[in-house]
Order: C-alpha cells, then sequence, then structure tokens
C-alpha cells in the first residue's frame, strides 16, 4: 500500500538531480532589450515629426500673409516673387480696339462674268486659281443665237452696200438734172435707214460677245486678278443668265469686323488698323476703316466696320480669320495707365496691389476703362502718385488667395 505524500512534500520543488543544475530564467532580459529598442523607435519618430514641422513652418513663414487689410510679405520673397513697383502718373493716352475680323473681297475689284447667251460650252481655259489678265479668254460658248446675229449683219450690210450705190447715182443723176430733187432725197434717206440698221446689227454682235470665230462666244475677263470660281465644263449647256466665273483681285480686299457699342466712341473714319492673321500674330498689315456703321444690332449690341487693305504684304484669302487693332487718330487723352500685367481678377473683380511701403499691399478693386493693346486705363479705385505693383502680381495672388 503506497503512502499519500503529506502537504509539506505536495508543495515543495522537485530534487535536483546529480547530473542537471537548474538554468535560470532569461525572459526579463528580452523584454528589457524590446523596451529599449520601442522607446528608440518612438524617440526617432518623435523627433522626425517634430522636425518635419519645424521646416513647414520656417517655409510658411517666408509666404505672404494678411495683417489686417494689408499683405505682408518678406524681403527675400519680394526678390525670389520679382514684385515690383511704378508710381501713377497721368499720361498720353489713345484708345485701341481689338477685335477679330474676316476678310472678303472688295466689290469693286470682283467681277462675276456670264454667259449672256443659250448655247453649249465648247472649251474652258482658265480654272480656279488660276491668274488672268484683263480681256483674257476664259471659255468658249458655242451659240446659235450668235450665229443668228452675226449673219444678219452680213444681210444688213449687203442691203446697205445696195443703198450706197443707189444713193450715189442719184446724186450723180440730180447733179446732171436728168432725176428730181424728190428721187434724190429718198435714196439718200433709204441709205440713211440701211445705215442704222447695219450699226445696230453690229452692236447687237457685241452685246452678245461675238468678236471670235463664227456663232462661238469667247468668255473674257473684265478685270485682272485670279480666278476664284469657275461653272463652266466642255459640253455643258447654258442659258443666258448662267454666271460662268468669278474672278477677283485680291490686291485689294476688305476687313469686315463687328465692333461693339462700348467702343464705338474710338473709331472713326481713317483710323490706322494692324491686321494680323490667326496663323501668323507677328505679321502687320496696314489698313484704314473705310466705314463704321449705323446702326446697333440689338441681339449683339455691335454694328458692322469695315477696314479697306490695299496691296497687303501676306498673302490672304476671303473668309480668313484675322485680328485687327484700330488705333484712334482723333480721341486722345490724359489717363492712369497700367500694364495689363499688373491687374488681376479676384472673385470676378479687376484688382491691382497698392503698396502701402515696401513689403506691405492692398487689394484694391479697380474699374478698367478703354486700352492701347499694351496697358489697360484705370478709371477708378486708384489715384495718382499712388504706387502700384506691376511685378511679381500672380506670385503674390496666387499665393493669398489659394
Amino acid at each position: 500500500m503506497a503512502l499519500m505524500p503529506s502537504p509539506d512534500q505536495r508543495d515543495a520543488p522537485p530534487p535536483l538531480s546529480s547530473t542537471h543544475e537548474r538554468r535560470p530564467r532569461r525572459w526579463p532580459l528580452a523584454l528589457a532589450v524590446a523596451g529599449v529598442v520601442v522607446a528608440g523607435l518612438g524617440g526617432a519618430a518623435i523627433y522626425l515629426r517634430g522636425r518635419s514641422h519645424h521646416d513647414v513652418a520656417a517655409t510658411a513663414r517666408d509666404v505672404p500673409r494678411m495683417e489686417g487689410g494689408a499683405i505682408v510679405f518678406s524681403p527675400a520673397f519680394r526678390e525670389r516673387a520679382g514684385v515690383a513697383f511704378t508710381r501713377l502718373e497721368p499720361t498720353p493716352f489713345k484708345p485701341t480696339v481689338r477685335v477679330v475680323g474676316t476678310v472678303s473681297f472688295n466689290p469693286s475689284y470682283v467681277a462675276a462674268i456670264g454667259t449672256r447667251l443659250r448655247g453649249t460650252v465648247r472649251r474652258t481655259f482658265k480654272y480656279e486659281g488660276d491668274h488672268v489678265t484683263a480681256n483674257e479668254p476664259l471659255a468658249e460658248v458655242e451659240s446659235a443665237e450668235l450665229g443668228e446675229a452675226q449673219s444678219s449683219i452680213a444681210q444688213v450690210e449687203a442691203s446697205y452696200r445696195a443703198a450706197e450705190l443707189q444713193a450715189r447715182r442719184e446724186g450723180d443723176l440730180f447733179a446732171k438734172g436728168l432725176t428730181t430733187a424728190r428721187e434724190n432725197e429718198v435714196a439718200a434717206a433709204e441709205l440713211t435707214q440701211h445705215r442704222a440698221s447695219l450699226q445696230a446689227a453690229q452692236q447687237r454682235v457685241r452685246a452678245l460677245g461675238g468678236s471670235g470665230a463664227f456663232g462661238v462666244l469667247v468668255v473674257r475677263s473684265p478685270i485682272a486678278g485670279h480666278v476664284v470660281e469657275r461653272h463652266l465644263s466642255p459640253g455643258q449647256s447654258v442659258d443666258g443668265n448662267a454666271i460662268g466665273y468669278k474672278v477677283a483681285d485680291l490686291d485689294h480686299l476688305w476687313i469686315e469686323l463687328s465692333v461693339f457699342e462700348r467702343d464705338l466712341s474710338f473709331v472713326r473714319l481713317g483710323d490706322d488698323v494692324d491686321v494680323s492673321p490667326l496663323a501668323d500674330p507677328a505679321a502687320k498689315i496696314p489698313g484704314k476703316v473705310a466705314h463704321v456703321g449705323e446702326v446697333i444690332d440689338p441681339a449683339t449690341r455691335s454694328t458692322d466696320v469695315r477696314v479697306t487693305i490695299d496691296f497687303p504684304k501676306v498673302h490672304l484669302r476671303p473668309g480668313q480669320a484675322v485680328h485687327a487693332t484700330i488705333t484712334s487718330a482723333n480721341v486722345q487723352r490724359v489717363a492712369l495707365l497700367l500694364p495689363h500685367a499688373a491687374v488681376v481678377y479676384v472673385d470676378g473683380k479687376a484688382t491691382v496691389f497698392v503698396a502701402d511701403g515696401e513689403t506691405q499691399v492692398r487689394a484694391v478693386p479697380v474699374k478698367l476703362g478703354a486700352s492701347d493693346g499694351d496697358r489697360h486705363e484705370i478709371l477708378e479705385g486708384v489715384a495718382p502718385g499712388q504706387v502700384v505693383a506691376t511685378g511679381g502680381v500672380f506670385a503674390l495672388k496666387s499665393e493669398l488667395f489659394r
């Protein structure tokens, strides 16, 4: 029978064997090392986070900031952004009006050439784009109507010759006393009548364009220029009101503009105009204002302005879009002017930056007037003698209102 162990024996640790020693426990040391590592990483994170915040704060101090109603910036920012100032002074000013227009034909240098009569196209000599001289043939049209008119000339001419001989004979007989005065007068009257009929027949042939082969109309250009339209082809039947060709002298053109009502006070007859094709803005073609419309379109609040261009140094094509800058020759005044770059728009309002010091400005809304192409006229918001930012303006706006 086994003996039960006593309570003291149950709670006592087992005895060590003679061949093994008791090993110390190492987990407290591992926990200590892990704690040091975690503490180190946490400290590094805190250090890096603090360093980044310091850098952002340092950068934020070198951008414009609001102090009351003023915008304050550092000298370093002024130099970096290229902020520059100018003092407003009244300056002589000629307004300009800049609009987009369209090239068109000058009607005084365009010819629409018809066929004049019924017939069939025999040949064509010129095509779109060809250059022609005055009276140069464009096409030939065979016409029975022209043939009849030409044949009538031969009949009338024969009658005229017979009347001419009869009148001469009667004149000789009357001079010799062998005929009466009445018979001489009748012969002279018949000669006059036949002469008038011949002239009428010849004039009709000329009006129909008959000057070549019998029954053939030669279609000719009345002016020198370029063929811009052709409506005839060999074998085509035509009638008397058909337009066969359109010839235009492209050395004389119009520029059709539409100028808003608010700018019409700056436009006068004879004003100089610089025209530039949209494809070549650097090209400047001189022109003159030849017409200013008398009626305002109620839908667009604008009117037509026509500019004449003679002998353009750059080839212009009817229908081409161009920029036109009208410089007023008769309207000149003294005004406060600022470069276009000095004006920005804040909440849709034209705004300039007025200096309160070398590193302090205020945003001031202004009312703009006319322009001379490079500068705006300032009507309200600033006064002569005030200093306004003209450089680095976009940097001020972008830093402040972003």
